[in-house]
């Protein structure tokens, strides 16, 4: 008979009785090889698990399977917001992506949202944003599709796929993204418009509270304020972001 356990262990009485397991924010090596807990999570489908003491780490019994976070959405609005640029004026909210300005993408159309099937909140779609409720590694991809359009900038045509990592005080931890560039100009007229657009596929690691946002940069137009347009053809087929927890 241990005094003072590490770990609590409830022996509930009567004839037809229970082993109950507490919790404990021990460490793994603090609680000792072979202790259990219990945590109580019910984020996961169920209102808990065990885990147990391997010496260093606490090893997880999920009876629904590794918990995995599950995010689609499709962009069917133009809605972007310009959130870095040398004039102070254009900050806010695009109708379309503006040129040489960086532009999150906005409004998204949520298709599921879920924590092992269990919905959750943790996909803003009001405004592109992913908070990760646990820390892990994050398979991130988005793609956005611009109407036909003529392509005309004089030199370095270019679109940007951006993701955007900051933390929970809102510092930016990381930026990954692709370019797609496009050497010459399509020329005027309605016959030399072309359609482009860019996408970008990450794996990320995100500690619990970091947040996860595409945005994109362009130059297709010479004048800085033309607002190119998504295709949202399709329900927003060409625009479309998933994330999933590994």
């Amino acid at each position: 008979m241990v005094g003072t356990p590490k770990v609590a262990i409830d022996l509930r009485s009567g004839t037809n009785g229970s082993v109950a397991i507490g919790n404990t924010n021990k460490t793994a090596a603090a609680a000792g090889a072979g202790a259990l807990r219990y945590v109580a999570s019910p984020a996961i489908g169920v209102k808990g698990y065990l885990e147990f003491s391997d010496g260093t780490n606490w090893v997880s019994f999920f009876p629904k399977g590794k918990p995995r976070i599950v995010v689609m959405a499709n962009k069917t609005t133009q809605d972007t917001y310009v959130f870095e640029s040398g004039t102070p004026s254009e900050i806010g909210t695009k109708l379309g992506i503006m040129q040489r300005r960086s532009s999150y993408l906005t409004n998204w159309a949520e298709v599921l949202d879920s924590d092992s099937g269990v919905p959750t909140s943790n996909f803003d779609p009001a405004t592109g944003e992913f908070i990760a409720p646990r820390a892990g590694v994050y398979f991130a991809t988005f793609t956005y599709a611009l109407q036909a359009a003529n392509v005309n900038t004089g030199s370095n045509n270019q679109t940007e796929a951006i993701w955007e990592v900051r933390n929970s005080g809102g510092t930016i931890t990381q930026r990954v993204k692709t370019n797609n560039g496009y050497a010459s100009d399509s020329g005027g007229g309605a016959s030399n418009q072309v359609r482009v657009g860019s996408a970008c596929t990450v794996s990320v690691y995100l500690n619990q509270g970091d947040k996860l946002r595409p945005f994109s940069w362009i130059t297709l137009a010479f004048t800085d304020t033309t607002l190119s347009q998504f295709d949202v053809s399709g329900s927003g087929a060409y625009n479309a972001l998933t994330i999933v927890e590994q």
